[in-house]
């Protein structure tokens, strides 16, 4: 495209009715690309085609051909572009151009429907100019691909020269592709081309300065270029939260912090309040990338409650720039939606037109803003929001209200806060209300002459209750009157001859349930081991605990005294283990047996089943049962073989 935009503003053809001559200048040794026409044709059909002459006589190109065919491109459309770079492929391409490219060329358009056109180009050749140089202002030579790196505000030269004395050699700058300044002196053979730039901003950054050397119409200009270098601050620093600051406790979430203008990019920290985060401990992960002049560095976190009101920072690092700090900050809002304190659905008795109250507790942080109440017929009520004294997140609402016909089934608890709504509501369910139902008693006669009694409450109608127990003689006196909100009782000096009656019910502010009867002459009386410890002692009993306490010292000190002789044996019998001591005295060698066997039980130390301790009943925890040796079953030790003996208990 540069091509044809020099030779539209530099050239000058001759058109007549037959011909067009156009003078056009290559370069020695260089590639040129001859024009046809104005530098585009556009053929009006498949049969039209373009011819490329030499001298009116040899034939050089031809167009399409069968190259073209083969790509298969769209036939009202012929140029071809590599990247940025454009060519018309109705034009000649002469490659390394010599002496004998010299001459007349002429392209012949043939239409389809039109006559045909011939454009005649005359091809001159002229010496290449010589290659251009890039100085800065000290009058150095910039020999790397890049100038700098500079700094905002800053000054700059670029001096571009070029060895060329012919007259038609132009000397040009151009940033990024704009020309910007042609060469303005000569001296002594030497084109100069000059660039400078003052107070230099952020536009200079990755600028492409490239100065060209050109004296020829068909063959691209030789050039050199530089890119501007430049050190830049942050122009920003953000933290991206979308405008929301809270953080659910406990719950991760992805932080992004944007460093916009940095240049190199930078080093990005995060800090919350005085700690450097770090994954190991925070559960942090980083990753940066660098496009264009922005730089993301994104931190996943899952904060605690005790981050909130925290500042979290990310700062940005430009080791250029060490005396300034660039970070963005935001105060962190941490908690959660509220939670229900109520593990287990209550059921609440209701009764119309009685005024009823309820009261939700929930966990929550911050303080929750309302709560809701849904019944079953799904209506709603709304309640304000009362902290419980002494608990830090925790929060309660009361509910009072006139219970209607349908007001039966669940009810539902819910409350709300800037997290979010409560997910597990405070179940509740209403059902009708009354007086409570009986309790379910059990009545134990313990020794000497005392009355247990375990009630299991039944249910409560809806108000609290109380387990009531009265006894009654045989004549209707009230031998007791006791009540207690457990149900347990226990009565002492309750003669078992005496013809008596338990009477239990339930009370509550709706009234009593129905009469629970049980006659306690019935009952059979349990044996002295159920008698609590606040029965008195009877004074034989003391006795009796010093006799077993006895026997089990006794016992405890003959047990110690055969394990140190048994001990003493053996120590004396080392050399040979497998002896075992007699009755009379003598040792007898034990036969082997296997782990097995004397886990199956197959030893022959055997169990006398029919013996049995004389003081099974004795007071004493320890019986004092003897050790005998002989057969288990066998009417007498003597009978059993003398080869082995066994040991019964």
């Amino acid at each position: 495209m540069l091509v044809i935009v020099v030779i539209l503003f530099s050239l000058k053809y001759i058109s007549t009715i037959d011909t067009e001559m156009v003078v056009l200048r290559a370069v020695r040794g260089r590639d040129a690309r001859l024009p046809c026409g104005q530098g585009r044709v556009f053929l009006d059909g498949p049969d039209s085609y373009v011819l490329w002459l030499k001298n009116d006589r040899d034939f050089l190109y031809r167009f399409p051909n069968d190259d073209t065919e083969r790509r298969s491109i769209n036939h009202d459309q012929f140029t071809t572009c590599d990247g940025a770079s454009c060519r018309d492929d109705t034009s000649l391409l002469l490659k390394r151009v010599g002496e004998e490219d010299g001459g007349v060329y002429r392209c012949r358009v043939h239409y389809q429907a039109s006559p045909s056109v011939d454009y005649v180009i005359d091809v001159r050749l002229v010496d290449s100019p010589g290659t251009p140089r890039i100085y800065d202002e000290r009058g150095e030579e910039i020999k790397r691909a890049y100038f700098g790196p500079l700094s905002l505000g800053s000054d700059f030269t670029l001096v571009c020269e070029v060895d060329d004395e012919q007259p038609d050699t132009l000397v040009y700058w151009r940033r990024n592709n704009e020309v910007i300044e042609r060469a303005h002196s000569a001296h002594a053979g030497v084109l100069r081309a000059e660039v400078r730039v003052l107070n230099v901003s952020r536009a200079e950054l990755d600028a492409h300065y490239e100065c060209l050397a050109q004296n020829a119409d068909v063959t691209e200009p030789l050039s050199a270029s530089v890119v501007v270098k430049m050190y830049l601050p942050p122009q920003k620093v953000e933290i991206r939260l979308n405008n929301n600051l809270d953080f659910e406790a406990g719950q991760p979430r992805v932080v992004d912090c944007v460093v916009v203008g940095c240049v190199p990019p930078p080093t990005i920290s995060w800090h919350l309040g005085d700690t450097l985060l770090r994954p190991s401990a925070h559960k942090v992960f980083l990753y940066e990338f660098h496009d264009g002049n922005y730089t993301v560095s994104s931190l996943t976190l899952a904060p605690s409650l005790r981050d909130s009101k925290h500042s979290l920072v990310c700062r940005a690092h430009n080791s250029h720039f060490d005396n300034v700090i660039f970070e963005d900050k935001v105060t962190l809002n941490v908690g959660y939606r509220p939670i229900c304190l109520t593990r287990r659905e209550e059921t609440l008795g209701v009764v119309q037109r009685e005024a009823e109250t309820v009261t939700c507790v929930v966990d929550a942080a911050p303080e929750p803003l309302q709560f809701s109440w849904t019944f079953a017929d799904s209506r709603t009520l709304y309640t304000s929001v009362k902290k419980v004294a002494g608990h830090e997140h925790r929060y309660s609402s009361t509910l009072t209200w006139l219970p209607r016909a349908g007001d039966v089934g669940a009810l539902l608890c819910r409350a709300t806060n800037p997290f979010g709504e409560q997910k597990r509501p405070c179940s509740y369910t209403l059902a009708p209300g009354g007086p409570p139902q009986p309790p379910d008693c059990v009545v134990l006669r313990a020794y000497p002459d005392t009355l247990r009694v375990q009630c299991k409450k039944g249910w409560d109608g809806g108000r609290h209750q109380i387990i009531h127990l009265e006894v009654v003689s045989a004549d209707g006196a009230v031998v007791y009157n006791v009540s207690d909100t457990a149900g347990h009782f226990q009565l002492p000096d309750v003669d078992e001859d005496r013809n008596l009656t338990a009477v239990a019910y339930a009370s509550n502010a709706r009234g009593r349930s129905e009469l629970n009867t049980i006659h306690l002459h019935t009952l059979k009386p349990l044996v002295a081991s159920v008698v609590t410890e606040d029965t008195p002692p009877r004074p034989w009993t003391r006795w009796l605990e010093a006799a077993a306490g006895s026997l089990a010292v006794a016992a405890a000190v003959a047990a110690t005294a055969l394990c140190i002789r048994a001990l003493k044996a053996r120590r004396e019998n080392v050399e040979n283990p497998d002896l075992v001591p007699r009755s009379d005295g003598s040792f007898h060698r034990e036969p082997d047996f296997a782990r097995e066997e004397r886990v199956l039980g197959t030893t022959n130390i055997t169990v006398n089943q029919l013996a049995a301790c004389q003081n099974q009943y004795s007071a004493s925890p320890v019986p004092s049962c003897r050790v005998l040796v002989g057969c288990a079953h066998a009417p007498a030790p003597e009978s059993c073989p003398a080869t082995q003996h066994s040991y019964y208990v």
